[in-house]
């Protein structure tokens, strides 16, 4: 039998892996990106290579990557070729092993944008005019999936030479929505959004979350704010959540934080995840912050028994538990409306780059909660008094 430390790890590894399947995780040893042979667009100069451009690439990655305490970047030229864009080596180690970054982020030649993530080529390139030019990227990505692909072009987030496009993907419950860009020859297709490398990606993460839905428990005028992105068939989810229930209930007073609930059901592989967040959902707009917690917990709780028509007998009992009128629940479960609103944090989740659950971001830094005490440990650069306590495995 695992014990629960290799369990956890398995768990955290299997989102990850999977959502990488379908090309949303970042790669940390991408594909060589070199354009292939077509008519070459005119692009900016590639930057000097120096200490200053260097440094700068340094300070924005230690911001940009999950919270390491103890944190050094190292930063050298990559061979990597992407038209428009310097190609960087950083590797960023701190005081957790687990937490090392070794990767290629590109820089575009005109030193306003970054990007780090998963990349793929185009085998027969041609100049995305339409959106019939991108349909090499939906095809990549049905393989992958086996499910309805479709892309568009998006010009508003056209930016250094790239086309921005918009992949569409059927969840069974509606479109799910990834944000990615495809080279000006067509040759190149990258996950995710471009950054803006004279920025602060703290800033930019806290302009792209949405915290206007109020799903949340905490003070309404904390300082601090944690967006949360779970999934409650992921037992991960369930391990850390609790962890973190714990250490906010020991610093009663002490800590203050607003603690946003945000839904990222991994549909491609959880197959009740999607109907459990439309019934979060709908106790939340029909009964509050509490309810919707309450059912979260009795999900948590199941998740070993758990069954696609199970939940819908768990929503049902919450929600009269609850004492909300059985007609005004089934008028919001799993209806167009309820999915909509997953699907917004969904989409949202996308455009921050999270690939695996939990995700957590505190005021714009983003936590990957792989190590026990790195929650603890960032929370005391806001909150010094903070007390530990005992993380069981």
């Amino acid at each position: 039998m695992k014990t629960m430390k290799s369990r956890k790890k398995v768990l955290i590894l299997f989102a990850g892996v999977a959502l990488a399947a379908a090309g949303l995780a970042p790669s940390k040893a991408p594909a060589k990106p070199a354009a292939p042979k077509a008519k070459k667009a005119s692009v900016a100069a590639a930057p000097a290579a120096g200490p200053g451009l260097e440094k700068q690439i340094a300070d924005f990655v230690a911001l940009y990557l999950p919270w390491d305490p103890d944190s050094r970047v190292t930063v050298e030229s990559s061979p990597l070729k992407l038209p428009g864009f310097s190609a960087w080596h950083v590797v960023r180690t701190g005081r957790y092993p687990t937490l090392k970054a070794d990767a290629v982020v590109f820089i575009s030649n005109d030193r306003k944008w970054f990007f780090e993530g998963d990349s793929f080529l185009n085998p027969k390139p041609q100049v995305p005019r339409t959106d019939a030019d991108v349909k090499w990227v939906t095809a990549r990505y049905s393989q992958l999936l086996g499910a309805k692909v479709t892309a568009e072009l998006v010009p508003s987030t056209d930016a250094a030479g790239m086309k921005g496009i918009a992949v569409i993907l059927e969840s069974g419950y509606g479109p799910v929505r990834v944000p990615g860009h495809v080279s000006a020859d067509g040759g190149v297709f990258l996950a995710g959004n471009l950054w803006d490398f004279q920025g602060d990606p703290r800033a930019e993460r806290r302009k792209r979350i949405d915290l206007s839905a109020q799903r949340a428990s905490g003070p309404a005028d904390a300082p601090v704010n944690i967006a949360e992105y779970a999934d409650m068939e992921c037992q991960y989810c369930r391990f850390r959540g609790r962890q973190l229930d714990k250490l906010l209930s020991a610093n009663a007073g002490v800590v203050s934080v607003r603690r946003h609930y945000k839904f990222f059901p991994l549909w491609s592989h959880h197959a009740w995840a999607m109907k459990a967040a439309s019934a979060a959902d709908c106790l939340f707009r029909l009964s509050g912050d509490p309810a919707m917690l309450r059912f979260k917990e009795l999900a948590y709780g199941r998740q070993e028994n758990m069954s696609v028509s199970a939940v819908d007998e768990l929503a049902i009992t919450s929600a009269e538990g609850e004492g909300v009128p059985r007609n005004d629940f089934l008028g919001c479960y799993l209806r167009d409306e309820s999915f909509d609103r997953v699907r917004k944090d969904m989409d949202e989740g996308y455009r921050l780059g999270v690939n695996s659950t939990p995700t957590y971001f505190v005021d714009g830094t983003q936590i990957n909660w792989t190590e026990d005490k790195v929650m603890e440990d960032f929370l005391r650069t806001k909150f010094p008094r903070i007390k530990t306590i005992v993380y069981e495995q």
